[in-house]
């Protein structure tokens, strides 16, 4: 949650060693609790309930809800989403752009493809 908060995503390269034991990064995890709450858990394991509260330091509140997180049937990341996923997978494991890109573009129309040995080929390490 930290690491969200601070960087706005929590990818792969959000969770370096590096990134984890910054100063500011180490003093926003020892304000944030995780608890398992009676609300979220009567909603049961179909739903996924997450629920967040945040205490400023001028003591407004904020709070907010979710029954399905992105990614669940009932809230589906789009081709764009998954997209930009693995974008940032491939990065971290440092995978040749090109090909990054190559792969994406031919997944994007996976059912039109006559053959996937293409596809296999750019995904094998060796190519």
């Amino acid at each position: 949650m930290a690491i969200l908060l601070l960087e706005g995503k929590a990818g792969l390269s959000e969770f370096t060693d590096e990134t984890v034991l910054r100063p500011d990064v180490q003093a926003l995890i020892e304000k944030v609790d995780f608890v398992v709450d009676d609300e979220a858990e009567r909603a049961g394991f179909h739903k996924m309930t997450t629920l967040i509260g945040i205490e400023l330091t001028d003591g407004r509140k904020i709070s907010g809800r979710a029954d399905f997180g992105k990614g669940s049937p009932a809230f589906p990341m789009t081709y764009e989403d998954v997209a930009d996923k693995f974008f940032g997978c491939a990065d971290f494991a440092r995978f040749p752009a090109a090909r990054v890109r190559e792969v994406a573009a031919m997944v994007r129309d996976l059912e039109a493809l006559p053959s996937i040995g293409r596809l296999m080929r750019l995904l094998a390490v060796s190519e």
